[in-house]
């Protein structure tokens, strides 16, 4: 008879568990280098460079009284910025014509009172006393502020509101006046010779 022997098997459990692998440490980010400083303008150069837009720019006040003296005119300043954009101009050889362009690309207008001429914002330039010009003047500058009362004669006025005014700056003015079938408007020069002209073509009577 043959005894069969039986090796017991042991099982061995790892007591120890892998060791995770771990990311390498990332070296901490390197800092972008500050930019160095613009130079400093020569003493006497016109224009600055404006950080944000980088448009050139000057100081108003002494731009007023180079074009006041050569123009033989009166500025009063109210709030408005101390430098403006030339918006292209050469700040020597900028007439008063030219001025007041370059206030319009700044939003700022000019409004003549007792003989000075008041720089304002363009949000308020029709509060102020604006002049009239019921006619037209070759003598007034393309970008001067003026007060025209139109009448209008074969349309009633009131129609003419809706097509006229998307046509006039938010800073400008438009109303009709039934009773006299007028309507008042209060902006640039140019604009409002432009207005006039397209009323003119308006006011024509129905075709029978």
């Amino acid at each position: 008879m043959r005894i069969q022997h039986f090796v017991p098997l042991l099982l061995v459990a790892s007591l120890t568990a892998p060791a995770q692998e771990r990311a390498p440490a990332q070296p901490p980010p390197v800092a972008a280098p500050a930019p160095s400083p613009a130079p400093a303008a020569p003493n006497g150069a016109q224009p600055q460079r404006s950080p944000l837009s980088d448009l050139p720019t000057v100081a108003l006040e002494p731009l007023l009284q180079r074009v006041g003296r050569a123009a033989n005119k009166k500025f009063l300043i109210g709030y408005a910025p101390t430098q403006i954009y030339l918006a292209g101009a050469d700040a020597n050889e900028i007439t008063y014509p030219l001025l007041l362009s370059i206030l319009r690309a700044n939003s700022m207008a000019v409004v003549e009172i007792e003989g000075r001429l008041n720089v304002v914002s363009e949000t308020v330039v029709r509060n102020y006393p604006v002049p009239f010009a019921n006619t037209d003047d070759p003598n007034i500058a393309a970008d001067e502020w003026r007060t025209r009362v139109l009448p209008i004669t074969n349309v009633e006025a009131a129609q003419l509101v809706p097509i006229l005014r998307p046509l006039l700056p938010q800073a400008a003015h438009l109303a009709a006046f039934p009773p006299s079938n007028q309507l008042v408007i209060v902006d640039r020069y140019a604009n409002l010779k432009r207005i006039t002209e397209i009323v003119r073509a308006l006011d024509k009577p129905p075709p029978r």
